[in-house]
């Protein structure tokens, strides 16, 4: 991440990138995943860095929920869902 970066793109610090976070919440389960499945994420405030934050999973029926969320302020960053396709 760059502050420079940041700047160009009207952010005050550098963020974390939707997409890495994306695959490294998916990276946490992964292991506890069928081989084919369908993945949908809704991108919530951006995530300044640096940033403390909670990692929550929660199995449901074909699948997992997913979000990832600001452990100080309790708003979510991003969240999930993983289903098993047939």
């Amino acid at each position: 991440p760059s502050r420079i970066g940041a700047k160009l793109f009207g952010f005050p610090r550098p963020i974390a990138h939707g997409m890495f976070s994306a695959a490294t919440v998916l990276a946490n389960i992964e292991g506890q995943l069928p081989d084919a499945v369908s993945y949908t994420v809704k991108f919530g405030k951006p995530i300044f860095l640096p940033a403390v934050l909670g990692l929550y999973t929660d199995r449901v029926e074909h699948g997992w929920d997913i979000t990832l969320s600001d452990l100080t302020k309790g708003y979510p960053h991003l969240t999930g869902s993983v289903r098993a396709l047939p």
